[in-house]
């Protein structure tokens, strides 16, 4: 099973920190970012932290280290995956029994959204834009997918978003509001989905 929750961006250090005490290392390289990516990347493990506890995991136990793609995981055989995304002050994670990518991006207009598609998004990627009522949600949509398929690979993709193909993947969409903005959530992965109660962005 994949749960997949959401939170708002600002200082969660102090309890991120507590409850990972195995992961100080990796805690302490996201704390020493800028302040904005630093919450950001912080807010992420509060998220993670959050469906730990409702995995009924214990966190003191355990410990976040990075692949060497540079992908972060927790230490150790027959461990959760998990998958962090954050983008204009929210913070997504999704934690699950198989190998899980998850994006946000916050909607926007991008009024180039047809032709950035046409340059680095596949043909059929670039085509569903360009049908698209809305092409700039769909330009994330799009996106948002290709980061999420990337995560749950693991490794890059050499600079060339155009060099796969998103369409014939499945994937699970929500969306989210925060700050009077609308978010849109991709996760990608083999489990049945569950969004929990605090997607809703109550804390």
């Amino acid at each position: 099973m994949t749960t997949v929750t959401a939170v708002t961006v600002c200082d969660r250090l102090r309890v991120v920190t507590e409850a990972f005490p195995l992961s100080g290392e990796f805690i302490r390289a996201a704390a020493e970012k800028n302040r904005r990516n630093a919450e950001q990347s912080v807010s992420g493990l509060y998220a993670l932290l959050m469906l730990v506890q409702r995995a009924g995991l214990d966190s003191n136990a355990l410990e976040i280290v990075r692949e060497k793609g540079g992908r972060p995981i927790f230490k150790g055989e027959g461990m959760p995956y998990f998958s962090i995304a954050h983008s204009y002050g929210l913070a997504v994670c999704a934690l699950s029994d198989c190998p899980v990518g998850a994006d946000t991006e916050l909607l926007r207009v991008k009024p180039n959204a047809v032709s950035l598609a046409e340059r680095y998004f596949s043909r059929g990627e670039a085509e569903q834009v360009g049908r698209a009522k809305d092409p700039s949600t769909e330009f994330f949509r799009v996106w948002t997918r290709k980061e999420a398929l990337i995560k749950r690979a693991g490794k890059g993709v050499d600079g060339r978003p155009d060099s796969f193909d998103t369409t014939a993947e499945s994937f699970s969409e929500y969306r989210a509001s925060a700050f009077g903005g609308e978010y849109i959530i991709s996760v990608t992965g083999e489990s049945e989905f569950v969004v929990t109660d605090e997607s809703v962005l109550a804390r």
